[in-house]
């Protein structure tokens, strides 16, 4: 019988390993804001519990990254199966009363298996090699979607842009770069939203791409992608600098209680940075009651 056992885990060990399973992990959720999984690979698998756990809810966006959030006051830990590629990532999912948002941003590996790639479990970085660059071809789609005059739609953006406003209460931090919301407005049906961005770092920041959502407050659920329409500011921020760049999407039914959050992917190590932005912030005119 021994012998049998010790068969038997060798199989599922050598299985596991040829579909790139990661390091058990925990994967924390809070009262009141949703936890970031960024994936480098397409989601093919996504199971909490046996498939019909009602204490969480989740929702997969542009294929690769989740947004998952508890349902009721205090759910129970559980566990998470991710496939994603040719890895499957066995992990526990928790709830904790308080937890700071920086502890709320995971980022699993990618597709391949990258010799000298690190693959660390403490819920920040798992990289193990990077997807296709598709960002530019996405914003060209969007663009003639959508059927914007780019060169007034330019212009604007890039007067916007040259208006440094805002300050420090709307802002997040990762990998020497500081995200924070300086303004927006909305005009002609589309909505200019302006970020501003520090990099402290010594290397180049390029962005890859970025996520734009919609979270309600009214349906706990609802998280809504707002498509990126165009673009103004530089494609890479030079170390020690700071760029505004303008953001322009289409105009959405904002309530008072609503939360904006933009997800901006580094090029060089897919790193994110989230910012959560209360509707609040936004122009009174722009906030329906």
């Amino acid at each position: 019988m021994k012998y049998v056992l010790t068969g038997v885990f060798c199989f599922l060990l050598s299985w596991c390993n040829a579909l790139g399973q990661s390091q058990t992990d925990s994967i924390i959720t809070t009262k009141g804001a949703v936890t970031l999984i960024t994936c480098g690979s397409a989601i093919t698998t996504f199971q909490i519990g046996d498939g019909k756990n009602s204490d969480y809810d989740y929702r997969i966006v542009d294929g690769n990254v989740v947004f998952i959030r508890p349902t009721v006051a205090n759910p129970k830990a559980t566990n998470l199966v991710i496939r994603e590629g040719n890895n499957i990532h066995y992990l526990i999912l928790a709830f904790r009363d308080r937890a700071e948002l920086s502890r709320l941003k995971y980022n699993l590996s990618a597709g391949g298996n990258k010799a000298g790639a690190s693959n660390t479990s403490s819920g920040s970085n798992t990289t193990l090699s990077q997807p296709e660059d598709n960002s530019t071809e996405s914003d060209d789609a969007a663009i003639a979607a959508s059927g914007i005059d780019t060169v007034t739609v330019g212009n604007i953006a890039e007067d916007f842009r040259k208006q440094r406003k805002g300050g420090h209460q709307y802002e997040t931090s990762a990998d020497g770069i500081t995200l924070s919301f300086s303004q927006a407005m909305s005009l002609n049906n589309l909505v200019y939203y302006s970020f501003h961005i520090k990099n402290r770092s010594g290397k180049a920041y390029e962005i890859r791409k970025v996520t734009l959502m919609h979270k309600t407050k009214a349906d706990t659920a609802g998280l809504f992608t707002m498509p990126v329409l165009y673009r103004k500011g530089v494609p890479s921020i030079a170390g020690k600098a700071d760029e505004n760049i303008v953001f322009v999407a289409a105009v959405r039914d904002f309530k008072k209680d609503d939360e904006i959050i933009l997800v901006m992917y580094n090029k060089a190590t897919e790193n994110q940075v989230v910012l959560y932005t209360p509707v609040s912030a936004l122009p009174k005119y722009m906030i329906s009651k």
